[in-house]
């Protein structure tokens, strides 16, 4: 005959029919488990918050229920472990509700958020739930020199997309639906400032652009009436200019300033033709005069040559008359002739803008 002897507690137990504890999971989240419940002694309930699904998903915490009674909300966390104190003076049952979480994983930056936020407080999501992600489309790396800006994204590596460029500060994804493991892949590239300014500090173009990318930039000048502003040089660029217009290659931040010198053509062709054309009249009617200069030289002398001058201009041929017919209208015309020639001519040059040169034209 065998005898046993028993530890005095679970005697104490057996006597008196120890009261139990069964937990157990909905969906079989995790397995079932029975235990014994001391009297007269606290007994506290320990379960993870997070415990592993498969190699790319998890179980989490969502709620409790204990002897059948409604579910009672657990905060969500993705740690740690979740504590809940059990009377002992009867047996109870406790189910744990669950939800199935998959990770988002973001690559390309650091820089990123989810909309709406995980449950969690990290990256993963509770399955079917739907995800945007959201990225600010440029990242300062040296203030207003250098930027890393985005250009695309993938997901899961399977399909690219570029990312328009707008006058957006953000890029959203479209809504990801987390019934696996995903993976959002961002693409960028260094941009430097280019910044282009007039000797007098304004600023006529400022933008970014990708390492090595050429930018054709035309300078543009203002004017100041009929006096003309050429380009004249061009500090922080060693290229070629043709025209207003130069070719940058952007390799680096880069600032350059635009100098101007003045151009008194269109001034003096617009003066010093009525100035003529002025004397050839006033020499017309005192032409008869008496009056003489300095030198023997009468005011019929000066006209004569002034005529002569003009004369040139008009008739091609020696055999033509001194006065022809119309000889004032001939003389008008020639005068908006040689000012539209010049007009044109500063036009094709760039020198002045169109807005400047339809202006001019119309009062010609």
């Amino acid at each position: 005959m065998i005898f046993f002897t028993l530890p005095d507690n679970l005697v104490v137990a057996q006597m008196s029919g120890s009261s139990k504890l069964s937990v157990s999971f909905e969906n079989n989240a995790a397995p079932s488990y029975t235990v014994s419940l001391p009297t007269n002694e606290k007994h506290v309930l320990s379960q993870d918050y997070s415990w592993v699904r498969d190699d790319t998903s998890r179980y989490n915490l969502i709620s409790f229920s204990i002897d059948g009674g409604d579910p009672i909300p657990i905060s969500r966390t993705a740690r740690g472990t979740f504590t809940l104190d059990i009377s002992t003076d009867s047996s109870h049952n406790v189910i744990f509700s669950t939800a199935t979480q998959f990770p988002l994983t973001v690559i390309g930056t650091d820089d990123y958020s989810f909309m709406p936020s995980s449950p969690t407080s990290d990256n993963w999501f509770d399955a079917n739930s739907e995800v945007s992600v959201t990225v600010p489309k440029s990242r300062t790396i040296e203030k207003n020199k250098v930027r890393q800006e985005i250009t695309g994204w993938s997901l899961d590596r399977n399909e690219s997309w570029n990312i328009p460029k707008d006058n957006t500060n953000f890029f959203i994804s479209p809504p990801i639906t987390m019934n696996d493991f995903h993976l959002v892949d961002f693409s960028s590239t260094t941009q430097f400032k280019l910044t282009v300014l007039s000797e007098n500090g304004e600023i006529q173009e400022s933008s970014w652009y990708a390492d090595g990318e050429v930018v054709p930039i035309t300078i543009s000048s203002s004017n100041d009436g009929l006096i003309l502003y050429t380009l004249s040089e061009l500090d922080g660029y060693d290229g070629e200019i043709s025209g207003n217009t130069i070719e940058v290659t952007v390799n680096g931040p880069l600032t350059i300033t635009a100098k101007f010198e003045k151009n008194y053509g269109l001034l003096a062709s617009v003066i010093i033709i009525p100035i003529v054309i002025v004397g050839v009249f006033v020499g017309k009617k005192v032409k008869n005069s008496k009056f003489r200069f300095g030198g023997g030289a009468s005011v019929e002398d000066i006209a004569q040559t002034v005529e002569k001058v003009m004369e040139t201009k008009l008739v091609e041929t020696s055999t033509v008359s001194k006065y022809v017919e119309n000889y004032d209208e001939q003389i008008s015309e020639y005068y908006s002739t040689q000012v539209l020639e010049k007009l044109e001519s500063l036009h094709n040059s760039k020198i002045i803008s169109d807005s400047k040169y339809e202006k001019l034209k119309e009062n010609q």
